[in-house]
């Protein structure tokens, strides 16, 4: 399993996955590596993030012609995704798009993708910022996120963080450091999502860049910092303290 994240800022655009691949049926016993590579720059102002069968996505990513084909997302997008209806057509014809009830055998293997990145302007304009999510449960048809961020593989506690904290308006490097920590902070709390945080950051003029990973190391760490001053801004002051209260109410350190 997974975690992919993108988010949409005042000045570009943050996609963010772990690394973690599990192998086995996800309600037992499972194996694990942190080697999976999850995020991937398909043009110079295009990324992409893949969740589910890594190994199948690979595949389609290595084609010829996937990347660099073209610069905006929209077409970067409409090319990955009829190459991925194709070669699932032409490696699963026995299996249907859509899972019959009660037929867990003609499952395909589920695959996602978030496709983000920027498309020229209308009339010469400023470069429009899209995020797409394609997924092969219901053959890869575009589905574009127009609320500043999408979600892949386990999103339930990320989905929380953001509903919270996330605001269009902030600079990429907020959002950088929040959707490293909606990575991290799943992981936390659910083991299908662990090992390095890959970062690829889009923006208008510069196109993608991916993060060093010792700049994304910086960045977890300040969020460690940032999460324990959350935690101990809950309490008043040190546990082993003692508070006492005089007759009005107010505070006393009890001389």
């Amino acid at each position: 399993m997974t975690l992919c994240v993108a988010l949409k800022g005042a000045d570009g655009l943050v996609l963010a996955a772990d690394s973690r691949g599990t192998f086995g049926d996800p309600r037992g016993v499972t194996a694990q590596n942190d080697a999976q590579k999850k995020a991937h720059i398909l043009s110079r102002r295009s990324a992409l993030l893949m969740a589910g069968a890594g190994e199948l996505g690979a595949t389609i990513l290595a084609q010829p012609g996937i990347s660099g084909a073209t610069d905006g997302v929209t077409a970067a997008m409409e090319g990955f995704r009829q190459a991925a209806r194709a070669s699932y057509g032409n490696w699963l014809p026995h299996l249907a798009p859509a899972v019959p009830q009660g037929v867990p055998q003609l499952m395909r293997p589920s695959l996602e993708f978030i496709i983000a990145g920027y498309d020229d302007g209308p009339d010469d304009g400023p470069p429009v910022a899209r995020i797409y999510s394609l997924t092969s449960a219901l053959d890869f048809p575009p589905m574009l996120h127009e609320y500043g961020f999408a979600l892949q593989g386990i999103p339930q506690y990320a989905l929380y963080l953001l509903n919270r904290m996330y605001e269009a308006d902030r600079s990429l490097a907020d959002l950088t450091a929040l959707a490293v920590y909606a990575i991290t902070e799943t992981a936390s709390q659910d083991g299908k999502v662990g090992g390095p945080v890959r970062v690829i950051t889009i923006r208008p003029a510069e196109g993608c860049a991916e993060l060093p990973d010792g700049e994304v190391a910086r960045v977890v760490e300040e969020n460690r910092q940032r999460s324990e001053s959350l935690r101990r801004s809950f309490y008043r002051q040190a546990p082993d303290a003692e508070l006492n209260y005089d007759a009005t109410g107010k505070e006393s350190n009890g001389h």
